[in-house]
């Protein structure tokens, strides 16, 4: 959810680094340009080594760095029933306990609460008897809410009103009043909640919801019961990550036999039938089926034969319907090996397959094998494994087929019984661990006891298991990584589809990890690696709290001078960290700075029309150079297309690619980047350039170059050694400057004499038109894998509408314009309406927006289809591909009624169009608001739209190798006139 464009500055920074011919002339006029150079790339230094390690250990250092909670500047409408639960027959203490809880509340700012004591054990239906309130609290007589604290949850309602319970953190009162013992919360993590109550009475749920409970009690085996009876998802469970509660010192009782049969008997009136027992303090829940799936194990194997033994010897006593294993073995095939297998277990249902591949390449041994199997379950599980308890098969299945699950693995154990895996984490080093690693598995962590049952991004290879489908769903392991990753990513592509994945926290399956290839991780993996996770390298991981620190798999708090995990993962390949804010630098600097790189003669376009005038007929095309700005991410906007442009070229045509990137060289950070979005490229030439005449000259021939961004275009037009040169226009790049040096530099690389292959027919209007270039367009198309409508669920009357927005302070998608709209249209309707941004994670804490940050691009699909109404104001001359993309999905548009843009939106037809002004804009998402039947209508017509012309990329494209061949016998010609350009 990036765009090509929003990468400008980032291409101008890799053109000017120091040391190179360009930072030397650039030097002659240091004084201006140096204010250009820091602004547009500042490195951000390293911090301080203070402490050892990253993060805090020590929870009062942690607090003194926590902001206070303001009080909301407007008060949320949100209002709160409080139960006291208090024990029967209540002394003095008692009663003082009570009246601590009760002024707590009393002492709540703006938040409208009332409180009522009830006797432990009272039936939540009596307590909640004739109670208005919205939501309701559940607290122990002696806990205090924190100033501020009701706000807070009500302001995340607000935000979100289709939430059905909102959670936050809590900490522990010792008898002395310090602060101790905090709980930091994940997402919504129902598997966690099966073992034990991992919420505690830190949470406010919907009165209703409460009152609805059968059976349920005000008490802690009764609020548990509860939680376990919602209907819950991720969706209708927010989260408030501020300590909010404290509650009094041995409040929470242990886990009882009671307990684990309410589990057992809430779980089978759900349709799931279990049993359930107390081990080592946690609820063990064992899912029963009346009919098991046949299940396939997996073993790769490099003819370990100890590991095998051990592994294959504890295999035997699985306790599971019917079930086969299949050992993969690359160790090299012979008679001995042959009668080595023959020799082991028989009866057992055991075969082995001789793998001669080479590299060895573990994402596809696993993937290749468990084709070849028929279990409607699969089950990989490395050789250095070992089976500890006969039933572990039954119990991993068990959890893989409840709803919405996506993998299951189990906590593993080394042999000094310490936990070598209870859940993959991204974040340390930048990239993944094993959580709880070195751990002692009856230790307490802020996150909770190691022991709970834990759902998180990934579980490891050693030991998952998967549906066949949803492991064809998403292609199986990915192939691109060789050794490590890929676990990572079959846990994530499950996320990507809202799915979860769990870890089982018993003993059950032992690791002795590494023993087989040793723990070097490819560097190919790496890069492979950060593109996959990316997402959650900047964003986050739902499963560890912002309070927790991110670098590390034993959980410290977060400290506030932590670097991110970006920063390490990209020093870690070796690229320099850059912030993604708006560029501070002004036009002056950048032009004083940019004249030296953008310059050409009027000789050298006379050269470009001269060399384009003696190429005449068709001429096939073999090779082509692309010449690219830098760039951050691959997988959207311009670059993507560019990218996907070459794909279709070398698939159709056999063309050979290569690919210079200007600026500073990261030869293996691109081509990763390139292969990861187009796995096909991953063979292309990929290397930097400099756009100085030695650096031009270096680049070798080619049958066509094309440049793909304006300071790209220059490049090409002086590169020598080809005959025919191409722009790839995908805006008008010259708007996004004022009139100045810098919109002079960019507009003149249109009058460069290069061919246009443009994007849209607004753009060959202008480059055709308007700058009389020779040119073709095509019209974009969207990816209908991941856009479409399927699965869009009709919503109820009352409940709230979602409006997507991009969020993303680029000057040209005029966010400041979108911001005031939807900020007006929420205090007009409310909890009517939630508002999702997404694109960068950057709205103020005031904004009653959901604020999703970068998202993976194949996890917008399954956003876009919950979303109602979608709002996109781009003020430059291509309307990008968001609106195309949300009409796919079934969502109807408000969009700026722009002339460049009537080959796409139909004034209330496909799209609602308005002027761009605060009060139209407005007026237009509150049309769709209030008239349902236009709103369907509207989104109906969109989605046709897209069907009739925009659902082909293969077809969008099939024009561009012709035009490359023969630009003067196939361009498109336009009656736009030249007066179009400005």
């Amino acid at each position: 959810m990036t765009s090509w464009m929003d990468g400008a500055g980032k291409a101008l920074r890799t053109v000017v680094a120091p040391g190179t011919t360009v930072g030397k002339t650039l030097r002659a006029s240091k004084d201006a340009a140096r204010a250009f150079r820091d602004g547009v790339w500042p490195v951000e230094p390293a911090p301080e080594p203070v402490r050892e390690g990253p993060g805090l250990t020590d929870y009062a250092e942690w607090l003194a760095e926590q902001p206070e909670l303001d009080p909301l500047p407007d008060a949320p409408a949100t209002d709160f029933l409080v139960l006291i639960e208090a024990p029967a027959g209540a002394d003095e203490a008692a009663a003082e306990a009570v009246a601590v809880t009760a002024e707590s509340v009393r002492s709540q700012g703006s938040a409208r609460a009332r409180t009522l004591v009830v006797t432990t054990g009272t039936p939540m239906r009596d307590a909640l008897d004739g109670a208005t309130e919205g939501f309701v609290l559940f607290l122990r007589a002696g806990s205090v809410l924190r100033e501020h604290a009701l706000e807070q949850i009500a302001k995340r309602y607000r935000v979100d009103p289709v939430l059905t319970l909102v959670a936050f953190d809590a900490d522990t009162l010792a008898g002395d009043g310090e602060r101790i013992e905090p709980r930091f919360r994940p997402a919504w993590s129902p598997e966690m909640l099966l073992g034990a109550n991992y919420l505690g009475r830190a949470f406010a749920i919907r009165s209703e919801l409460a009152r609805d409970v059968p059976s349920g009690a005000v008490d802690d085996h009764g609020v548990w019961r509860l939680l376990l009876s919602g209907e819950f998802a991720e969706d209708t469970v927010g989260l408030v990550p501020h300590v909010l509660l404290s509650e009094p010192e041995g409040a929470t009782p242990a886990i009882r036999d009671a307990d684990a049969a309410m589990v057992a008997a809430v779980l089978t009136a759900r349709g799931e039938p279990a049993t359930a027992e107390v081990v080592n303090g946690v609820v063990r829940v064992r899912f029963q089926q009346e009919q098991w799936p046949t299940v396939s194990i997996v073993v790769p194997s490099r003819h370990s034969r100890a590991n095998l033994e051990r592994l294959l010897t504890s295999l035997v006593t699985t306790d599971y319907p019917t079930f086969d294993v299949t050992v993969v073995d690359n160790g090299g095939a012979s008679d001995d090996n042959d009668e080595w297998y023959a020799t082991l277990q028989p009866g057992f249902p055991l075969r082995h397959v001789w793998w001669t591949e080479e590299p060895f390449n573990y994402s596809r041994v696993n993937t290749v094998t468990a084709r070849e199997t028929e279990g409607d379950v699969l089950v990989f599980l490395n050789d250095d494994t070992e089976i500890v308890d006969a039933g572990w098969l039954r119990e991993l299945v068990g959890l893989l087929l409840r709803d919405g699950v996506g993998t299951v693995g189990f906590q593993h154990r080394t042999q000094d019984g310490l936990v070598q895996h209870a859940g993959v984490m991204i974040g340390p080093g930048g990239f993944a661990a094993n959580l709880f690693a070195g751990l002692d598995p009856d230790d307490d962590t802020l996150m909770g006891p190691v022991r709970w049952y834990r759902d998180s991004l990934a579980v490891t290879g050693a030991c998952v298991g998967i549906r066949r489908e949803h492991f064809e769903e998403v292609g199986g392991f990915d192939q691109r990584f060789q050794l490590t990753g890929s676990d990572v990513v079959l846990g994530l592509d499950q996320v990507i589809r809202g799915r979860r994945n769990a870890v089982i926290p018993f003993d059950a399956v032992r690791h002795f990890e590494s023993l087989t290839r040793g723990a070097h991780a490819p560097r190919a993996d790496s890069f492979a690696s950060y593109w996959r996770y990316q997402p959650w390298i900047a964003g986050g991981d739902p499963y560890i709290s912002p309070n927790v620190c991110r670098l590390t798999a034993v959980p410290r708090f977060a400290a506030a001078d932590d670097p991110t995990p970006t920063e390490l993962a990209l020093a870690g390949l070796g690229r320099p960290f850059t912030s993604s804010a708006q560029q501070q630098s002004t036009i002056s600097e950048d032009a004083t700075s940019l004249l030296p790189i953008a310059d050409i003669s009027a000789a050298e376009v006379a050269a470009v029309l001269d060399t384009h005038r003696s190429t005449t007929g068709r001429r096939e095309v073999r090779t082509v150079n692309w010449l690219l700005p830098g760039f951050d991410l691959p997988f959207f906007g311009g670059v993507n297309t560019a990218l996907r442009i070459a794909d279709k070229l070398r698939r159709d045509h056999g063309v050979e690619n290569r690919f210079f990137v200007n600026g500073h060289p990261h030869d293996e950070f691109y081509s990763s980047a390139i292969a990861a979005a187009f796995p096909a490229l991953a063979d292309a030439l990929v290397t930097n350039y400099y756009g100085t005449d030695e650096g031009l000259a270096a680049i070798p021939p080619a049958d066509a170059a094309i440049a793909t961004f304006w300071l790209t275009a220059r490049d090409v037009a002086k590169t020598p050694g080809t005959p025919r040169k191409f722009y790839l226009v995908q805006d008008y790049e010259p708007s996004f400057y004022p009139a100045s040096t810098m919109f002079a530099m960019t507009e003149q690389t249109y009058r460069l004499g290069l061919y246009g292959i443009c994007n849209t027919r607004s753009m060959h209007d202008i480059y055709a038109g308007g700058y009389r270039g020779t040119a073709t367009y095509f019209t974009p198309a969207v990816d209908r894998g991941i856009f479409h409508p399927e699965g869009r669920r009709q919503k109820g009357e009352d409940e709230p509408l979602t409006i997507f927005a991009y969020a993303r302070d680029h000057f040209r998608n005029c966010w400041e314009l979108v911001f005031a709209a939807l900020s007006e249209i929420k205090r007009r309707h409310g909890d009517g309406v939630r508002i999702i941004a997404a694109g960068a994670k950057y709205l103020p804490p005031s904004a009653d927006f959901l604020d999703l940050g970068l998202l993976d691009y194949r996890a917008t699909g399954r956003l876009y289809r919950t979303t109602d109404i979608g709002v996109t104001m781009q003020i430059s001359r291509h309307p990008s591909y968001l609106p195309l993309e949300l009409m796919a999905s079934g969502v109807a548009m408000v969009v700026p009624d722009s002339p460049w843009f009537r080959w796409l939106f139909r004034s209330g037809e496909n799209a609602r169009t308005t002027m761009m002004t605060v009060d139209d804009v407005v007026a237009g998402i509150e049309q769709l608001i209030v008239d349902a039947r236009l709103r369907r209508d509207i989104a109906t017509a969109g989605t046709e739209t897209i069907d009739r012309s925009h659902s082909d990329w293969d077809v969008a494209l099939d024009g561009i190798y012709d035009f490359l061949a023969d630009p003067e016998g196939t361009a498109i010609p336009t009656s736009a006139p030249e007066w179009i350009a400005p």
